[in-house]
């Protein structure tokens, strides 16, 4: 399969895959809700997470083993199975508001792809696609108003969200929660941790997950610069900033981030700080307040004295640093696991060099894992049969890979939007000239568990299945997701601004380390020791 087939083919793993890794941070704690009040789970019945029945299908290659890790397959299934008996609806329109990372597809009324979903899904699915920069505000507007679509998709840091959902969502429990999720079985195929991480309000089940691996984000590195340096890719911290300091010099450097956090990520996970939180005999301790963030802090102060940063990472958005990584002039950089898994930046630097993903520094090979989901859909409050309309158009949405409903969502219409190769499918012109990047229903409306593949490369595959192997066991979970904390709805972002300005100014050599004392101080005393007890409560409350 060539290039421009293998981008078009992989056209549903972009942005919304660089933020699944780091979902943990957006969608946890920081929703409302009072671990002691109507939207917390402190005195209340739990109602039971869906139980969970994996699909059967092709199968994999490479088979996963653990919580959060995705099959493998070296080739796209040669023969598919149906998954859903019938069609879901009767010709009703449904409506619903999602974002969109690209420019729009064209309207249904000339989008082929659209219209064969509508014309399998039986229903008129009318999409309100909202660019992603403006989705937050435009999504409050939403909540004040009394004119709510069917299906919302809810993502990122969303002040009161919990008792929005509460007032004016359709509470699903009854229809999905335990062994009622089997009329469904493509939500039942949705892995435990996804559900969990959407968390409960009030003890009751109110949205579907978009579901997710657990992969952190992992460090893309030039393994032809890295052999050159002789940097192994079993390395301890001081291999690290040996290959660092010798990768920096006649305008290359070793090391390339995003200005939003300096790629610290990579040196707090290795270094085994908590992801977020940690529960320690049943409460709730920062990572800020560790000696291991501290240690972090230290380290990355270090590589950046020593010159090893790309100057563009006190600027740059993540496809900016990508495009200084494709071109060779630095390094390493923090990315998006999955677009190594589905071939994504493999494509990108096509035979420049050989690119590859670094394991954590350290013997423990410690990174922090994401919560499981991207975001989850709620339903508009409506009556049970409409309820059941909407969960069946999702769990047809939800096909797992290898399933005729997973082919038609994802790539289309056979002979129009791709034709079969002995390499997989090869995406048609119409396929790119629709949709620049996807109709994105697939992936923000309801989706399935990822697999992974790299079309056309085995052993890419492999590696991408082994590197899963290596991290899942050794990564740190955020116990905070999908627990309640009104403290954190108020102050998360004033707080997380806070102390990433501290951290910044202490790597950048703006500030000396003595700093972060002050720093803990004030994050203490602005809400983060009521956040810590809020979230203690509410952990003893969801503990099954």
């Amino acid at each position: 399969m060539n290039a421009l087939d293998r981008r078009t083919l992989l056209k549903l793993a972009g942005a919304g895959a660089i933020l699944s890794a780091g979902s943990s941070a957006l969608i946890g704690c920081s929703s409302s809700g009072s671990g002691t009040g109507s939207v917390g789970n402190t005195g209340t019945d739990l109602v039971p997470w869906p139980t969970y029945l994996r699909a059967s299908g092709p199968t994999p290659d490479l088979v996963a083993d653990g919580e959060g890790a995705q099959d493998a397959y070296f080739a796209y299934p040669g023969e598919l199975t149906p998954s859903v008996s019938e069609t879901p609806g009767n010709g009703e329109v449904i409506t619903a508001m999602i974002p969109t990372y690209s420019p729009p597809p064209k309207s249904v009324e000339d989008n082929r792809l659209w219209q064969a979903i509508n014309e399998a899904l039986g229903v008129d699915l009318r999409l309100n696609l909202v660019p992603i920069a403006e989705y937050q505000s435009k999504l409050a507007t939403l909540m004040a108003s009394n004119e709510l679509p069917d299906i919302v998709l809810i993502n990122g840091t969303v002040p009161r969200i919990r008792e929005f959902i509460s007032a004016k969502c359709a509470d699903l429990s009854d229809f999905i929660g335990g062994d009622n999720v089997e009329e469904y079985p493509n939500l039942a195929n949705i892995p435990t941790y996804s559900w969990q991480a959407v968390g409960r309000i009030g003890g009751r089940l109110y949205g579907i997950p978009i579901t997710r691996g657990r992969m952190p984000v992992v460090l893309h590195v030039n393994r032809t610069l890295m052999d050159q340096a002789g940097a192994p890719e079993e390395w301890s911290q001081d291999q690290f900033f040996a290959a660092m300091q010798a990768l920096t010099g006649s305008g290359t450097y070793g090391y390339g981030a995003v200005s939003s956090d300096l790629g610290f990520n990579y040196f707090s996970g290795s270094l085994g700080a908590p992801n977020n939180w940690k529960v320690e005999d049943g409460a709730f301790v920062s990572a800020y307040e560790t000696d291991e963030y501290r240690a972090a802090l230290e380290f990355a102060r270090e590589v950046y004295a020593a010159g090893c940063y790309h100057p563009s990472s006190l600027t740059s958005e993540l496809a900016d640093i990508m495009n200084v990584y494709y071109s060779g002039d630095v390094a390493s950089v923090l990315g998006s696991y999955y677009n190594y898994a589905n071939g994504t930046y493999l494509d990108r630097v096509g035979d420049r060099f050989a690119t590859d993903i670094a394991l954590p520094f350290g013997d423990q090979r410690t990174s922090w894992l994401g919560g499981g989901l991207f975001g989850y859909t709620v339903f508009k409050n409506a009556d049970a049969d409409r309820i059941r309309l909407l969960l069946r158009v999702c769990n047809y949405l939800a096909a797992p890979y290898g399933t005729v409903e997973h082919e038609l969502v994802n790539y289309g219409v056979e002979g129009e939007h791709f034709t079969r190769t002995a390499d997989g499918l090869a995406m048609t012109e119409l396929a790119g000239l629709e949709n620049n990047n996807s109709v994105p229903i697939s992936k923000y409306v309801c989706d399935s568990p990822d697999v992974i593949q790299v079309p056309g490369n085995e052993q890419a595959t492999r590696r991408a299945f082994e590197y899963q192997s290596e991290v899942l066991p050794a990564g740190l979970t955020d116990p905070s997701v999908g627990l309640s904390s009104p403290t954190s709805d108020r102050e998360l972002a004033t707080l997380q601004g806070s102390m990433l300005d501290a951290v910044k100014a202490i790597v950048l050599g703006r500030a000396d380390i003595s700093t972060w004392d002050d720093a803990l101080k004030k994050w203490r005393d602005g809400g983060g020791a009521a956040i810590a007890d809020e979230l203690s409560t509410e952990y003893e409350a969801s503990v099954e």
